[in-house]
C-alpha cells in the first residue's frame, strides 16, 4: 500500500470514528439530535430565536452543516439566550444531545417567541369563534382523551385551496394563520392549543391551561405533551394518527376512548380524501384533514345548488367534479 493510500484510509477511519462528522469549528457546539432528517427541525427551532418573524438560522450563521451533521455557533445566537445555551452544555463536552436541546427549548422558546401570556390576550388578537368566519370540527383522537373543538379560519383555507396548483399540489396557509384546539372534559375547557404561521414559513406551537395561562405542556390524559418539543415532533414527522388515518371510514376506538371526526356523511367523500391525502402529506406541517372536510362539503353544496360563486371558482381551479 502506498503512503498516499495509507493516508486516505486513515482519514476515512477518523471520519468513521466521529460518526462521519467533521470536527466543529472553534467555539461551535456539535448537535446530536438523533433524528432521521434533522435539518428542517433545527431550522425551525433555532430560527425561533432570530426575532418576531423567525428567520433563517443558516443564513444568520447560527447553524452550520448538512445532512446529519450540524453544529451551532453560540456567538451567532442573540445575546439574550446565550446563558441558557451555556447551561444546556453544562457538562462542557461540546455536544448538545437531544435531551439538552429539549431542555434549552423548553426553558426559552415561549419567551423568545413573545407568545401572548394569556388566552384572553391571544383572543384579542385572534378572536376565533364558532361562526361563519371559522371552519369548526369536533375530534376525538390519540393526542388526548378530551374532545377537541378545532377552529381554522375559512379565509386562510380558501387561500390555501386557491393556490393549491400554484404550490405544486400542496396546501400552504398564509402567514399569520392561526389554528386553535380547545380541549373539553366534563363540560369544561381543560386547555387550549394554538399553532400560528410565522413569516419564515414555520409555525409556532403553544398551550394555555384551564385558567387560560401560558403553559409548557398539555395536561389532559393519557399523558402530558411538552410544547413545543412534542408538538413539533408529531407535526414534522410522518406517522399517521387516528382518526385521520382511517378516514373516511370510522376509526376503531383506542385504549383511552373513541377516535372520531364528528362530521356528517357529506364530509366523508372518498374521492376528496384520496385527492388531497392531506393527513399523510401534511404539506404545511398541519396534521388535520380540514381542507378535505371543507371541500367535501363544498361538493355537497354544489350538488344541492347552494354553492357560493367564490367557492365554485375554488372547485373549478382544483378540477374536482361532483
Amino acid at each position: 500500500m502506498t503512503m498516499r493510500s495509507t493516508a486516505f484510509l486513515l482519514a476515512l477511519l477518523t471520519l468513521a470514528a466521529c460518526g462521519g462528522s467533521p470536527e466543529p469549528a472553534d467555539g461551535h457546539l456539535r448537535l446530536d439530535t438523533e433524528r432521521r432528517d434533522p435539518e428542517r427541525m433545527l431550522r425551525f427551532y433555532f430560527g425561533s430565536y432570530l426575532g418576531p418573524d423567525g428567520g433563517d438560522a443558516v443564513e444568520a450563521g447560527l447553524l452550520h452543516g448538512q445532512g446529519q451533521a450540524f453544529t451551532l455557533d453560540p456567538a451567532a445566537m442573540p445575546e439574550r439566550w446565550r446563558p441558557a445555551l451555556a447551561e444546556a452544555n453544562a457538562d462542557g463536552d461540546g455536544t448538545l444531545d437531544w435531551d439538552e436541546l429539549s431542555a434549552f427549548f423548553m426553558a426559552t422558546y415561549n419567551e423568545a417567541r413573545g407568545l401572548p401570556p394569556t388566552l384572553d390576550a391571544f383572543r384579542e388578537a385572534v378572536p376565533y369563534a364558532a361562526d361563519s368566519a371559522w371552519f369548526t370540527v369536533e375530534i376525538d383522537g390519540v393526542m388526548t382523551s378530551a374532545r377537541r373543538h378545532v377552529f381554522v379560519p375559512l379565509d386562510a383555507m380558501r387561500a390555501a385551496l386557491r393556490d393549491y396548483r400554484a404550490h405544486g399540489d400542496r396546501l400552504l396557509y398564509p402567514v399569520g394563520t392561526a389554528m386553535v384546539g380547545e380541549h373539553w372534559m366534563d363540560g369544561e375547557r381543560a386547555e387550549t392549543t394554538v399553532m400560528q404561521k410565522r413569516p419564515d414559513g414555520f409555525w409556532d406551537f403553544w398551550v394555555y391551561d384551564a385558567a387560560g395561562r401560558l403553559a409548557d405542556s398539555t395536561s389532559t390524559p393519557p399523558r402530558a405533551l411538552r410544547s413545543p418539543v412534542q408538538c413539533a415532533g408529531c407535526h414534522f414527522g410522518n406517522r399517521a394518527f387516528e382518526p385521520e388515518k382511517s378516514f373516511p371510514a370510522e376509526a376503531p376506538p383506542g385504549p383511552y376512548g373513541p377516535r372520531a371526526l364528528h362530521v356528517g356523511p357529506e364530509m366523508r367523500n372518498p374521492e376528496v380524501v384520496a385527492f388531497f391525502d392531506e393527513h399523510a402529506k401534511r404539506s404545511d406541517t398541519v396534521l388535520g384533514a380540514y381542507n378535505t372536510l371543507f371541500v367535501s362539503k363544498l361538493l355537497a353544496d354544489r350538488a344541492a345548488g347552494r354553492l357560493a360563486p367564490e367557492d365554485a371558482a375554488i372547485l373549478d381551479g382544483l378540477g374536482l367534479d361532483e
